[in-house]
């Protein structure tokens, strides 16, 4: 997967950080292609990139906007695995969460 593609089309709705951490060395195998390279913000939801996997977060718990809904989608459609490891164990489980009520307007 081509992260800095995603990242500069994700960076067109979402507000996206590059992350600055220490690289496992070269003679690491374990770890190198899980270490997450962007942070994606939207309004209440983050997602952290690596190559292989999408780590979706809130740092307080709150009803998903309309634009965390885009960000989740497309995060689902990018990201496409239905295991949260490589190995035959380990099932994607997404807690419930609530959506923002849209409002009509009252004009």
């Amino acid at each position: 997967m081509d992260l800095k593609s995603l990242a500069k089309d994700l960076s067109s709705s979402f507000e996206v950080v590059p992350v600055d951490r220490q690289q496992p060395p070269l003679t690491s195998v374990i770890g190198r292609d899980i270490q997450e390279k962007f942070l994606v913000k939207s309004d209440t939801l983050r997602v952290y990139l690596s190559p292989i996997r999408a780590t979706m977060f809130q740092k307080e718990r709150k009803p998903f906007t309309e634009n965390d809904l885009k960000l989740r989608d497309r995060i689902f459609a990018t990201y496409r695995h239905s295991r949260s490891t490589p190995f035959p164990f380990g099932f994607l489980q997404e807690p419930h969460f609530e959506v923002e009520s849209q409002q009509p307007d009252q004009s």
